[in-house]
């Protein structure tokens, strides 16, 4: 049987542009517990993997959501806004993503709450301090 602290993550990562996941999954590098990454690249296919429909029958349940504010089919906040009208995920923390904060989005942080807000690292040495805040967020 597992220890407590060898147990898996599941994080499910929303991002729509494959250069930000693929810095994104960089950010994880560095994290200090074992963790499974799995990538969808809309609102649709975030609504569709949280529920389990096709093609994410099997789909683990998240125990961590990267979610990007900006997105097509359902924007973050709108999937974020499904996630705390369920009993059943709403404790999921969510860090929400983006490249700039607009005045929409600090209206919708105080409505939805999510668990985070962070800025998509630009630069590499912006990689690790993203990665710690995620980390943090399961503290």
């Amino acid at each position: 049987m597992m220890e407590p602290a060898e147990r898996r993550i599941e994080i499910l990562l929303v991002e729509d542009n494959s250069v930000d996941a693929k810095v994104l999954e960089r950010c994880l590098r560095d994290v200090t517990f074992p963790y499974h990454l799995s990538t969808v690249g809309d609102g649709e296919a975030a609504l569709a993997f949280l529920q389990r429909h096709a093609p994410y029958r099997a789909a683990p349940r998240p125990d961590l959501i990267l979610l990007e504010s900006q997105l097509p089919k359902h924007s973050g906040w709108d999937v974020l806004a499904w996630l705390r009208a369920q009993p059943f995920l709403t404790r999921i923390p969510v860090v929400m993503l983006t490249g700039i904060f607009s005045l929409l989005d600090e209206e919708r942080i105080e409505q939805l709450q999510p668990t985070r807000c962070l800025l998509k690292p630009r630069e590499p040495r912006d990689y690790r301090r993203v990665g710690a805040a995620i980390e943090g967020v399961l503290r």
